[in-house]
C-alpha cells in the first residue's frame, strides 16, 4: 500500500544552518509521509533586511520524525499545502 505524502512545517529559533543568523527565527519543511518518514526537507528564514534564504538539509533525508529524531507525535509541526512546499523548494533550486 502506498503511503500518503504529508507537507509539514516547524518553527525553530536559534542559529540558522549555514551560520549567518544567530539567534533567529525561521522554519522547517518537510516532505514526508503519515509513518514520519522524511523524504525532504529545507530550512528557511529571513533575514533582517526581508531577504528569505533557503537551505536543503539532505541529512534529514531517510529519518523517520519519530525513530530516529525521537518525536512521540507531529503535534509541534504544522500541515501545510504542496503549493507552500514547493514555493520554499522552488525558491531554493532558483537561486543557484
Amino acid at each position: 500500500m502506498k503511503k500518503r505524502e504529508i507537507f509539514q512545517r516547524e518553527y525553530w529559533t536559534g542559529d540558522s544552518k549555514d551560520g549567518v543568523i544567530l539567534s533567529g527565527d525561521g522554519y522547517h519543511f518537510f516532505r514526508m509521509d503519515e509513518n514520519g518518514d522524511i523524504y525532504e526537507a529545507y530550512e528557511l528564514y529571513e533575514s533582517d533586511d526581508g531577504d528569505e534564504v533557503v537551505t536543503p538539509m539532505p541529512e534529514l533525508q531517510n529519518l523517520n520524525w519519530f525513530k530516529d529524531l525521537g518525536f512521540d507525535s507531529f503535534e509541534i509541526l504544522d500541515r501545510i499545502q504542496k503549493s507552500e512546499f514547493l514555493r520554499v523548494k522552488c525558491f531554493m533550486e532558483n537561486k543557484n
